[in-house]
């Protein structure tokens, strides 16, 4: 499930940023019925699996869609437009983007090839019954 799950966080070990976001949404926000759904499955994925919690991706995601749909600002069909056409994907780039040009300029700065994370801790192996 996009949004569910991280490597290193969990229900016993949260992610911070989302409980500062989610706290933000749930002051802020005029309603949260898409946060309030996720929360509801989170409770069913940590059941299973301690690490299966909403993500800060998964939250920036549903608070997102809860804003445009809730803040008067639009109508549920304008809402729902922007969504169907990916607008809340910009968001998710932009925010790896900046994270790039930082690591760029970081590496820049301390005289370093850009760094590359090992091969084999990122290529995905299709099955053999697959292939692109």
């Amino acid at each position: 499930i996009m949004g569910i799950g991280h490597r290193v966080k969990s229900i016993n070990n949260p992610d911070m940023r989302v409980q500062i976001l989610k706290d933000y949404v749930r002051q802020h926000f005029p309603a949260t019925p898409l946060l309030d759904y996720a929360l509801e499955v989170e409770k069913i994925t940590t059941s299973k699996k301690p690490n299966l919690i909403l993500n800060v991706d998964g939250l920036i995601g549903v608070a997102f869609v809860d804003m445009l749909r809730n803040c008067g600002s639009f109508t549920r069909e304008e809402a729902d437009e922007y969504i169907d056409i990916g607008a809340l994907n910009g968001i998710f780039v932009l925010g790896r983007s900046m994270g790039f040009i930082g690591h760029y300029l970081d590496q820049k700065r301390l005289k370093q090839g850009l760094y590359r994370h090992p091969w084999d801790d990122i290529s995905y192996v299709l099955p053999e019954h697959m292939s692109m």
